[in-house]
């Protein structure tokens, strides 16, 4: 029997220090395949911490077919591919809520060229300011790893992401429906990225 097989066998039966041996050698590359899934540091730390606590509490019908860390990666895998899925569909729905209070006050009329001007207005901010909105805001990107990929300072991306929310603000001059509009727009170009 291998040493990897005893501590599945010790796990199974109950071993704290079995339990504590797979969280130690095997935690922290499940949170690098999980923060290079999900891009994001609070997403990685509950999807290994998830992970551990099912694997202890399922532990008696654990079925280890290859190796213990294959098994483990695809529990992470499926917690952030979940995760994923559940954040899209919420999204879509945040979107059909804003729709639809758009549609209400608009009355069939064609909103077209308020999505086109408030593209237009994103478009003409300045090109450092506009990669960086599109990054941090549209993309969802982190401040911190936009900083990192524009070569620039964390408060320079909030400074900017600032700037880019008061010229879209400007462009819709405060009408609750053009800012419903903003919203829906900026959902909707985060779904064409």
């Amino acid at each position: 029997m291998t040493d990897e097989q005893n501590t599945v066998q010790r796990l199974i039966a109950g071993d704290v220090k079995a339990f504590e041996k797979v969280f130690r050698d095997y935690s922290r590359e499940l949170y690098f395949v999980a923060l290079g899934l999900s891009r994001d540091q609070a997403v990685a730390e509950d999807a290994v911490q998830e992970s551990f606590v099912y694997l202890w509490s399922h532990r008696e019908q654990i079925n280890v077919k290859h190796s213990l860390v294959n098994y483990l990666r695809k529990m992470v895998r499926n917690y952030v591919l979940n995760y994923m899925r559940h954040q899209k569909v919420r999204a879509e729905k945040e979107a059909d809520i804003i729709r639809e209070q758009v549609f209400l006050n608009e009355e069939e009329e064609d909103i077209t060229p308020k999505i086109e001007a408030i593209r237009s207005v994103v478009d003409s901010l300045p090109e450092g300011c506009r990669k960086i909105f599109v990054m941090a805001v549209i993309e969802g990107v982190s401040y911190a790893e936009t900083a990192e990929s524009m070569g620039v300072a964390v408060n320079t991306v909030k400074s900017q992401v600032r700037i880019a929310y008061k010229k879209i603000k400007e462009s819709v001059q405060n009408n609750p429906d053009n800012m419903a509009l903003t919203m829906l727009f900026l959902l909707s170009l985060k779904k064409m990225l």
